[in-house]
């Protein structure tokens, strides 16, 4: 689908559509944390660039590989950020990097009223507000 709900705190104030931060570090941040290591960063303009380094290992960007700074945990331990949880509900796609599509609201029934008004299961499609309470609670009772 590419929208799930995240239990994020009452008086989160994230930009609806801004990829999170946490999710796709700037190049600069990636310098900073690991130029030293990897010099070739700054020969680097973009965060898709440095999966360049991966094409001359043949492709072995991986968790194993030391210095993939996306998928290697020592790494992406350094930049990535988690959303912080609170007991609000609030709509995130999953297409791209992630980030909120909805307003924070304080119960699942608010959240999913909003979405069947305002909402895209994908592409323009629509659907009920009973629909999407069970897509987002995967049919459990939220």
């Amino acid at each position: 689908m590419g929208r799930e709900l995240k239990r994020v705190p009452l008086n989160f104030d994230y930009e609806i559509g801004k990829i999170w931060k946490g999710y796709l570090p700037s190049m600069e941040t990636f310098r900073t944390l690991f130029a030293e290591k990897y010099p070739y960063l700054n020969d680097y303009h973009c965060q898709s660039d440095i999966c360049s380094k991966c094409e001359i290992n043949n492709g072995e960007c991986s968790e194993s590989a030391d210095y993939c700074l996306w998928y290697n945990e020592n790494n992406k331990s350094k930049w990535f950020k988690e959303v912080p949880v609170g007991e609000g509900y609030q709509l995130w796609e999953t297409t791209s990097e992630g980030s909120p599509q909805s307003p924070v609201f304080a119960t699942i029934d608010e959240l999913c009223e909003w979405c069947a008004k305002n909402a895209t299961t994908f592409a323009d499609c629509k659907t009920t507000k009973n629909e999407w309470k069970r897509m987002l609670t995967n049919g459990e009772e939220g």
